[in-house]
């Protein structure tokens, strides 16, 4: 099973791309289309595809239930979905399955599994988690297989990773890990979108 490390902070990324003399790594998806895709099992919403959005400004937070820094950035996505869900913001959890995490609504915390999950039963602890910390946007898995090639799509290497698609289905910023830094970035390119007008 392939999983994403926990957290790869901002700034040791750019250093190590620095030394190994690289370009920054999402340069090349800034101002190019969103690659499209659709999750097969949703919260909040139906599995929609990403380029039937178009029109609305799009926040693609990839994250896992097992990611602490992830959880961390609960609150501003829970925060911009209120505030802008009813201006064009449509925010998306993508996460994938993950087989061996059981969720224990007594206590709030994720548990080992006592056996692999089954789909059925990991969108039902999905649900769950997304219910114990008021997580009332978007929120889709995508099967594996299918996962590695979104996260090649957008280059994730570790989590939490939002990208920010403007109403054409554009990607304009990329941030990864949960720096508060990041998430005043986002949140001023936010507003800066929503007031732009799909053509």
């Amino acid at each position: 099973m392939v999983r994403y490390p926990y957290f790869s902070p901002a700034w040791l990324v750019v250093l190590a791309l620095a030394c190994a003399g690289k370009e920054d790594p999402y340069k090349a998806l800034i101002g190019k289309r969103a690659p499209d895709f659709k999750g097969e099992f949703s919260l909040n919403g139906k599995p929609t595809k990403l380029s039937d959005l178009k029109g609305k400004v799009v926040l693609l937070d990839f994250w896992a239930v097992w990611c602490g820094p992830c959880v961390a950035t609960f609150p501003h996505l829970r925060e911009w979905h209120n505030e802008y869900k009813d201006k064009g913001l449509e925010i998306i959890g993508v996460t994938t399955y993950f087989k061996d995490f059981a969720f224990n609504k007594k206590t709030g915390k994720l548990e080992e599994a006592q056996q692999e999950l089954s789909k059925e039963q990991e969108q039902k602890m999905l649900a769950d988690f997304a219910a114990h910390h008021k997580l009332e946007y978007h929120l889709t898995v995508v099967p594996q297989k299918e996962n590695d090639k979104v996260s090649d799509d957008y280059k994730v290497e570790g989590i939490p990773h939002a990208v920010l698609i403007d109403r054409k289905g554009v990607v304009r910023m990329i941030k990864v890990g949960a720096e508060e830094e990041n998430a005043k970035d986002l949140a001023k390119m936010i507003k800066q979108l929503l007031a732009e007008k799909a053509k």
